[in-house]
């Protein structure tokens, strides 16, 4: 293999690399120390934050970078020709997160299997992020070219330098900062709401208490309320669930379930009471029994007993849930969900999940037109259907004082990553609690 030295480039002959960094520093443990790529456009900016590879989102949407871990170091599986035309290059970095620094490394090394290695000279470095060296494209080609940059800060401004959304929190120089410490709110920018004077929960303590099953999921929310600078925001949080009889089947896979499971986990670290108000409709709509770590796990099973009974599972026509018949109408749940929030002290953020066959566009467009002058955001999810209507249009609806909906479709809610559906959950409601607090519907 040819070695490269600092500066140097290589031509890459193959639509298949793998590229390891390795590292042997005696001062920080295998949790200080983590490695990153960045997607980047010709403007050497990632176009969204879906373009940052990392230990909380280790693909790339395309699937043209996909990070593995092992002890003492990482790996990146590219696939040069899944990377798409607007990508001019692809960043590797290293950072440390603890108080330790590059200078007390005794090998930092990057390695192409099969092509190059390369090994830059840390001794005396101060910085804690290293960018070790990036693909690029030359002439229809693409090309490796060894860096070794050094970067004050870690991780947080070398992921801002890239154009991530992610601001810094100064933290204790005494403390070791963990991963999720690295990207975290800004004191001087972001959302702005109402703000819990108490201190946040600690989630990951209360899912060891209550819900060990989910312990996985308080990372990548953690690090998503930080990037979003929603840390300190408090919201009434509920989940409008969709049981017509098209529904039959997201219920019987689990898929209610997994979209429950990880929204409940959400609410718990976001909501005002740690718990998810919940209705669901069909042709008829009921405002159930609140949901919390302490009834999680059989509620879509207990909300379904009854039907079940009579066979919810074998037929098709069967209810879903008892009483609530088997059509879509959307417009009586939306009219009382509006009620319910329209003069809560808090943003209400309204997750609402539906397979599709909408067809009372008016209705539909009229009430979230009205809820606009409200302190109410709605994030609808298409799960696993079609014929969207109005939901597709809501960011060309005109006449609102301001923009308080989203929606996007997810084909199985158990398959899709949890860094990306945090992400696509909370992508808009920053900017409305911005400007709904510009324009007086919230304090």
């Amino acid at each position: 293999m040819i070695e490269l030295q600092s500066g140097g480039n290589i031509k890459l002959n193959s639509d298949y690399i793998n590229i390891t960094i390795e590292w042997d520093h005696p001062l920080i443990n295998k949790d200080d120390i983590d490695t990153s790529a960045f997607l980047l456009n010709d403007q050497g900016k990632v176009r969204s934050d879906a373009d940052f590879i990392f230990y909380n989102q280790p693909n790339s949407t395309d699937n043209s970078v996909k990070l593995s871990s092992d002890t003492n170091k990482q790996s990146y599986a590219v696939n040069l020709t899944n990377i798409p035309p607007d990508i001019h290059k692809v960043a590797f970095a290293i950072v440390i997160h603890s108080n330790s620094d590059f200078g007390s490394a005794k090998r930092i090394r990057l390695n192409i299997e099969g092509i190059t290695h390369y090994q830059p000279i840390t001794q005396g470095m101060k910085e804690k992020a290293l960018i070790m060296g990036q693909l690029y494209r030359h002439q229809g080609n693409w090309k490796f070219k060894a860096l070794g940059q050094g970067y004050n800060g870690g991780l947080a401004p070398l992921a801002t330098g890239y154009g991530v959304d992610i601001a810094e929190k100064p933290t204790d120089d005494t403390t070791s900062p963990s991963h999720n410490d690295q990207a975290s709110q800004s004191s001087t920018s972001g959302a702005t709401s109402q703000a819990s004077p108490s201190k946040p929960i600690d989630l990951e303590k209360r899912l060891q208490e209550k819900a060990p099953r989910l312990i996985n999921l308080a990372k990548p929310i953690k690090v998503c309320l930080e990037k979003k600078q929603l840390t300190d925001v408090k919201a009434k949080v509920a989940f409008v669930l969709d049981a017509s009889g098209s529904m039959t089947n997201q219920f019987k896979e689990g898929n209610v379930q997994a979209a429950l499971d990880r929204i409940t986990t959400l609410a718990v670290q976001f909501d005002d009471d740690e718990a998810l108000e919940l209705w669901a409709f069909a042709d008829k709509f009921k405002k159930y029994a609140d949901v919390s770590l302490d009834n999680l796990d059989d509620y879509i099973e207990e909300l379904t007993k009854k039907t079940k009974k009579k066979g919810f599972f074998s037929s098709m026509i069967s209810e879903v849930i008892e009483g609530l018949g088997f059509g879509n109408n959307e417009p009586p749940v939306i009219s009382d969900i509006i009620k319910n929030y329209q003069t809560s002290n808090l943003p209400a953020y309204i997750i609402f999940i539906t397979d599709g066959g909408i067809y009372k566009d008016r209705e539909i467009e009229k009430l979230i037109k009205q809820a606009a002058d409200y302190p109410i955001f709605w994030q609808f999810v298409g799960l696993g259907g079609s014929n969207y209507g109005i939901l597709e249009r809501l960011d060309d609806l005109a006449g609102r004082t301001v923009d308080n909906a989203d929606f996007f479709p997810i084909d199985d809610f158990k398959k899709v990553q949890d860094q990306e559906l945090y992400d696509r959950l909370l992508n808009e409601f920053p900017g409305w609690l911005r400007e709904a607090k510009r324009v007086g519907i919230i304090s």
